[in-house]
């Protein structure tokens, strides 16, 4: 059975920046384990409306070739997702937040009630953060989800050719 990646919008972001090459390089290797189909790809509406929000549109027209060549699986931000995004905010996050954040939680939502562990981030102020993954899993687990998310960058489930002749 194949792991379920919910996959952020700052991993598909870095196929199209210059600015952190080795991180650009990691999201290559990273999609490249997700097109040889070791992994089931996820996103969500929310991921979707921020590579829309992209101003400029040869990187928006770019990120949305790049999700439509791994075709993951879109899921809705329903409103169960939404109240469990209001908790983490109003107990991590101390009541209101920027959009950003709103939206970063929401991506744990969005995964927590899909029942996806693994959700991939390159986003370590909000989401990859000891701290914030230990808020999470207590929010969801007082109400009764039953698996813990865990939240890490691309380089965990990075599967080279070496390692494929393993398997």
């Amino acid at each position: 059975m194949k792991k379920k990646l919910y996959i952020e919008t700052s991993v598909w972001n870095q196929l199209e920046h210059s600015d952190r090459q080795d991180w650009r390089e990691t999201a290559e290797q990273f999609f490249r384990s997700i097109h040889a189909g070791h992994y089931e790809a996820y996103i969500s509406d929310v991921v979707v409306d921020e590579i829309l929000a992209t101003k400029d549109v040869e990187r928006q027209n770019k990120l949305s070739a790049h999700i439509n060549r791994a075709q993951p699986v879109v899921l809705e931000f329903d409103e169960e997702a939404a109240a469990l995004t209001r908790q983490y905010i109003s107990t991590q996050f101390g009541g209101e937040v920027k959009q950003n954040v709103y939206r970063d939680c929401s991506h744990v939502a969005i995964a927590t009630v899909n029942s996806i562990k693994h959700i991939i981030s390159f986003n370590c102020r909000h989401l990859v953060n000891d701290r914030r993954i230990d808020g999470f899993n207590i929010i969801n687990i007082q109400n009764g989800y039953d698996h813990l998310v865990d939240i890490t960058t691309p380089h965990k489930f990075i599967i080279t050719s070496e390692d494929e002749a393993k398997l």
